[in-house]
C-alpha cells in the first residue's frame, strides 16, 4: 500500500516513512553470535554484546545490543524514501547515541501471548482490521468486530508473531514480564529500533540496497496489500519468527512479517528531537496539517504511537530501516484503527 498516512487503508500495512549516509562514529559490522543463558534477572551481571538470555522459561529470548552512535534518518537520495507529502518525514538526519540494552530476538509470538492471556485471565477483544475472515463483507481496512489475535482468516501457529495487538496491550505485556522477572521490560524507543534494525549498516536494508524474498517476508514489489510467495518467502501472510536470516546483531524479522509498536508519540519529523535514544513524548496538538494528514487535525501527538518494520503485505520501500509509520490508540479514530492483522510487537529490556 502507498504510505499515505492515516487514511482508512493504513490499518494493516500503513498504521502511518530513515538512512545514514555519513558513517561517522558507526561501529563495524560484526555478526554477534551468543549462547542462550537461562538466568533470573538478578543473575544477569555484566552482560556482553551478543549474549542471549531468558529471564524465565516463558520469557522472550533477549539479545544484548552494544551501545554506540549512528546516523538516524534517510538521505534525500535514498530510493523509496518517503516524501513529506506521502508520510512521516525520515529526516533531518541526526547522529543518535544509544546505550547498551537488550532486545527480543524475535517478535513476541502467539504462543507467548497465549501464556500471558491465560496467566492474567485477560479478555480477548475483537475489532481487528485486515483479518481476512472468509465471512467478512467489510473492506479489508475496516476493523472486524469478530476478528482478534486468535480468530483470523489465515493460518497462524504458535511460533507466528501475535497480531491484532493494541499499543495498550503491549504495555500490559511488558508490565507483566517486569513483575514476573523483576527486570525492566518495555518497548523499544523509535531510535533504539532503528539502531537495532540497522545493526551497523547504512544501506536501506540491513542486508544491502535491494529487497529480496530470501531475506524477509513482504508483499508485491509495486502493489500494496498483496502477499507474495517467492523463494524462502513461502507465506502470503505472517510467517514463523526466525524463518529468515538474522541481521548482524542476531535479530530476526526486523524488516517485514509484522509492524512493531515502539514507545514514541507521533513526531512528523526529526526536527528538534533528542539525540540520546530516548522516546519522543512531547504533547503537541496537530493543527492545519494538509492533504492526507488533515485527518490528524485536532488530535494530539500522544493519541498515536510509532510503528516500524513493515509487514507481509507491504512493498519493499516500507521495509527500509528508515521507514516510519504510526498507529492510533484505542478510541482515537472512527472507525477504531487500533488493531491490525499486520501489527505485532517486540520487547526491550533495560540493562
Amino acid at each position: 500500500m502507498n504510505p499515505i498516512s492515516l487514511t482508512p487503508r493504513i490499518a494493516m500495512t500503513r498504521l502511518l516513512g530513515m538512512l545514514p549516509t555519513n558513517p561517522l562514529k558507526l561501529f563495524h559490522r560484526p555478526i554477534y553470535i551468543g549462547l542462550l543463558f537461562f538466568l533470573p534477572a538478578s543473575a544477569q551481571q555484566n552482560p556482553v554484546p551478543g549474549q542471549i538470555f531468558r529471564d524465565c522459561p516463558d520469557c522472550p529470548e533477549m539479545v544484548v545490543i552494544p551501545g554506540g552512535s549512528f546516523m538516524m534518518g534517510s538521505p534525500e537520495n535514498e530510493a523509496g524514501r518517503i516524501s513529506a507529502e506521502e508520510g512521516v518525514m525520515e529526516g533531518p538526519q541526526r547522529m543518535v547515541t544509544i546505550p547498551q540494552f537488550a532486545v527480543g530476538k524475535f517478535d513476541v509470538t502467539k504462543e507467548q501471548w497465549m501464556i500471558f492471556v491465560k496467566d492474567t485471565n485477560r479478555q480477548t477483544i475483537g475489532g481487528c482490521a485486515f483479518s481476512m475472515l472468509p465471512s467478512d463483507t467489510l473492506q479489508n481496512w475496516e476493523p472486524n468486530p469478530d476478528a482478534n489475535w486468535d480468530h483470523l482468516g489465515f493460518a497462524q501457529e504458535g511460533d507466528h508473531p501475535v497480531v491484532c495487538i493494541t499499543w495498550y496491550d503491549t504495555q500490559d505485556y511488558v508490565q507483566w514480564l517486569s513483575k514476573k522477572t523483576g527486570a525492566s521490560y518495555r518497548l523499544l524507543t523509535e531510535a533504539e529500533w532503528e539502531y537495532a534494525a540497522r545493526a551497523g549498516t547504512t544501506t536501506p536494508y540491513s542486508w544491502g540496497i535491494t529487497a529480496g524474498h530470501e531475506y524477509a517476508n513482504y508483499g508485491d514489489d509495486t502493489t500494496d496489500g498483496v502477499g507474495v510467495v517467492s523463494g524462502r518467502d513461502k507465506w502470503n501472510y505472517t510467517s514463523p519468527v526466525g524463518a529468515f536470516p538474522p541481521n548482524q546483531f542476531g535479530l530476526y524479522d526486523m524488516s517485514g512479517n509484522v509492524w512493531q509498536w515502539v514507545e514514541d508519540y507521533l513526531a512528523m519529523s526529526y526536527d528538534n528531537l533528542s539525540t540520546d535514544g530516548s522516546a519522543y513524548q512531547k504533547e503537541v496538538v496537530f493543527n492545519d496539517l494538509p492533504g492526507n494528514f488533515a485527518i490528524l487535525n485536532g488530535l494530539k501527538s500522544s493519541d498515536m504511537r510509532m510503528v516500524r518494520g513493515g509487514s507481509a503485505l507491504d512493498t519493499p520501500r516500507m521495509l527500509r530501516s528508515a521507514m516510519r509509520n504510526a498507529g492510533a490508540l484505542p478510541g482515537v479514530m472512527v472507525p477504531d484503527f487500533c488493531r491490525s492483522a499486520g501489527g505485532g510487537f517486540r520487547v526491550a529490556r533495560t540493562l
